[in-house]
């Protein structure tokens, strides 16, 4: 390969390099053969808080060595040494022992008895942030290269070209990049995406009439209740009627069965030992008795005749002369064990005492919650691409009327601590309630953000430990009900984020919108994206039967 054929890889090596950044979402901007202080950079990508990614293009006749590769990367660094990643392109070969060392960078593979160590010492800190392509130039494969990269970038712009036709951009493409070089400027990613277009258009018109309307619409949808729909009826989620809640019944029934069976004969109260001094009586007790005292008791009679319709007498909670310590060692880490003094028949009826209590509890503050969410209708919807265009950056605004009431974070009843736990996180009971799980017509919608506190968490006392869980509740419930919402003069209005959305998907909102209205309703909604230069508008008949 000549200093022609070799100038031609760089090239051609380069166009395929942004060809195929085009289709990323994450970088900003981007510099052709920027002005570096030591000219060392080829092409540089910008991300946000201007972090840079630099990349050499090498290309050679000769074998691409060992030293070469070292010896490039540290000019590359020096240039730009506070780049969040380095990148060599190298457009030709190497023996097998330089390709392995390739591969050892690109692994971050150096032992530290390793030969290589050595070598590597100037840029071993940066190691983490280096990577090498290694290509071969033969003239079909590069332009080959460029044909699919082209075509991916079209593709995603919506834009369909035949087979003849993309064979003459790649021809062309080659030697209008230099102009596309911007001379050294940075370029946002929009401008010159729009550059790119503007050649292709121009050069190539019949392309424009391949142009797709952009359709993004909005549509009811819940995976067994209503299908594609811009009208749906109203209804409410069944949770109380769960085999879930059905199941806890059913063992708590069984847990007084239970307890009942273990019959413990009335006995006599143990006198209370008393001491004199001074001429005065004093009771002498270390122990107390461990039955439940009168209002709790009555308190799980009332809780288990609402829940489970049983009535409950006082033999149920009669645990004979079974006592504990009145007093115990606490700290805000340890605390010592309940010693209990008693027979075993009572010990045993004291503990399915205490778990009967401890499971009624739980449904008590299942139930409410679920009642609660029961208050409100749903309303599924999803966003649908119906058109041939890739899209992204998309804002749905969804306008309700005044006397529609709407379930934000702020207003959602908290649930118990006992069930906390229960309704935190992307595996939760709200999770698979109030989100849409991923069916064969809709993705799902997570965001990912939610992160529960974990690090040191054991070493909190009870109180920062509540509060930092209920901390994470609501960081979890801002992820779900993920929306912002504006209050003006005719009604609400929520507003919505949407990444990106390929042809033909459809995505379900980040969750069901939960509302309390009296009356049928209409929702008009504004759908606007980067690709489309107008506003996408819409209504959705939402019907309430009293």
């Amino acid at each position: 390969m000549g200093g022609k054929e070799g100038a031609r890889g760089y090239l051609y090596q380069s166009v395929v390099s942004v060809l195929n950044s085009m289709v990323a979402n994450d970088w900003l901007s981007v510099q052709i053969e920027p002005d570096t202080a030591n000219d060392k950079v080829d092409i540089s990508w910008f991300y946000e808080n201007d972090e840079q990614e630099v990349t050499q293009v090498k290309s050679s006749i000769n074998n691409f060595t060992k030293p070469n590769v070292v010896d490039w990367f540290e000019t590359l660094i020096a240039d730009v040494p506070n780049a969040k990643a380095f990148k060599l392109i190298l457009i030709g070969s190497c023996s097998d022992t330089t390709k392995k060392f390739i591969n050892k960078v690109n692994k971050k593979n150096f032992e530290d008895d390793d030969d290589d160590k050595d070598d590597i010492a100037t840029i071993c800190p940066y190691l983490e942030k280096m990577k090498v392509q290694l290509e071969n130039f033969e003239l079909d494969a590069m332009e080959s290269k460029i044909y699919t990269s082209l075509n991916k970038f079209l593709s995603h712009k919506g834009l369909t070209v035949g087979h003849h036709l993309l064979e003459m951009m790649t021809g062309a493409i080659v030697y209008q990049f230099i102009k596309f070089s911007t001379n050294g400027n940075k370029v946002s990613k929009a401008d010159f995406e729009k550059q790119l277009l503007e050649w292709v258009y121009f050069n190539y018109p019949e392309i424009q009439g391949n142009l797709p309307s952009n359709k993004l619409l909005v549509e009811f949808y819940h995976s067994r209740k209503v299908p594609f729909s811009n009208t749906m009826q109203a209804f409410n989620l069944q949770l109380l009627n769960m085999e879930y809640i059905d199941d806890r019944k059913k063992d708590l029934k069984k847990a007084i069965e239970e307890i009942k069976n273990i019959h413990i004969p009335q006995k006599e109260k143990e006198v209370e030992k008393k001491a004199e001094i001074g001429g005065m009586q004093f009771t002498v007790a270390f122990h107390t008795s461990s039955e439940y005292s009168t209002k709790k008791k009555q308190e799980i009679r009332d809780k288990v005749q609402r829940l489970l319709g049983i009535e409950l007498n006082d033999d149920f909670f009669y645990v004979g002369n079974l006592k504990e310590q009145k007093a115990r060692f606490h700290t805000p880490f340890l605390s010592s064990s309940v010693q209990r003094i008693g027979d075993d028949f009572e010990k045993q009826k004291f503990e399915k005492l205490e778990e009967f209590d401890y499971e009624l509890k739980k449904l008590d503050s299942y139930i409410q919650q679920f009642e609660f969410l029961e208050g409100f209708s749903v309303i599924p919807m999803v966003l649908k691409n119906e058109g041939k265009q890739y899209d992204e950056r998309i804002k749905v605004l969804i306008k309700l009327p005044k006397n529609v009431e709407v379930l934000t974070p702020e207003k959602y009843l908290l649930p118990e601590y006992i069930v906390l736990n229960q309704f935190t996180g992307y595996d939760s009971i709200l999770n698979v309630c109030l989100r849409h799980q991923k069916d064969s017509k809709v993705d799902e919608n997570v965001n990912n953000s939610f992160i529960p506190f974990t690090h040191n968490r054991d070493l909190l006392d009870t109180e920062e430990r509540i509060e930092r869980d209920y901390s994470d509740f609501n960081w979890y419930l801002r992820t779900l009900l993920d929306f912002e919402i504006h209050k003006e003069s005719d009604g609400l209005v929520l507003e919505y984020h949407f990444d990106e959305l390929n042809p033909k998907e459809n995505i379900a909102f980040p969750s069901y919108l939960l509302v309390k209205a009296n009356e049928s309703f209409v929702i008009q909604y504004e759908v606007t994206s980067k690709n489309s230069q107008d506003v996408t508008t819409g209504q959705l008949h939402y019907k309430v039967n009293y």
